[in-house]
């Protein structure tokens, strides 16, 4: 082999870093826990282990999720999580799809089923985190159920907004009617 190449060492002009990187290095360390936390969601199932689940989501949000578990805003919270994972987590595989297509808009064709259950379990990972990052932040409503509630909205409109029209399309319609020989008079429209 040629003596020079054996010898040939690059000058390294050290880059000065770019305002993007630390940005890019919170994005893969995000990514990561989003990945970890799909994962995790997918051993805990729609079972017991989903609460003890939702708590450690709660808790890894550092000292506010802490204090607010042992709080009035955890007791608020938890259930409000546990609701909207199981809303959006498909019952079979048949229901994955069609939950991944309606409540995140997620096309998941040529995926394997497994890859279809990890891509819709980060989905609803990311949901949970931003709902339990909205009702932590400072600020908003003083009742916890009221700011729970408002977290949960945007964090749905931002992640998740079928879930939003599924809860529309769930409501039942009331009002007030009275018979009238034949017909029916609605009141008050």
């Amino acid at each position: 082999m040629n003596r020079r190449l054996l010898d040939y060492v690059p000058e390294v002009m050290p880059s000065a870093p770019s305002a993007s990187a630390p940005a890019q290095l919170e994005e893969g360390l995000e990514e990561g826990a989003e990945m970890e936390h799909g994962a995790a969601l997918l051993e805990a199932g729609a079972g017991p282990a989903l609460g003890r689940f939702l708590a450690r989501l709660v808790a890894g949000a550092g000292p506010a999720g802490r204090a607010a578990l042992r709080g009035p805003l955890g007791a608020a919270l938890l259930p409000a999580l546990d609701r909207a994972a199981r809303a959006a987590l498909p019952r079979d595989m048949a229901d994955l799809k069609r939950k991944a297509a309606t409540i995140f808009g997620l096309e998941l064709e040529g995926l394997s089923p497994e890859d279809k259950e990890f891509a819709l379990a980060r989905q609803v990972t990311r949901l949970l985190r931003a709902v339990v990052d909205g009702a932590l932040a400072p600020g908003g409503a003083a009742d916890p159920a009221t700011r729970v509630q408002a977290a949960l909205v945007l964090a749905a409109r931002r992640h998740a907004p079928g879930l939003l029209r599924q809860g529309l399309e769930a409501r039942p319609r009331g009002g007030a009617w009275r018979r009238e020989g034949g017909r029916l008079v609605v009141l008050d429209c």
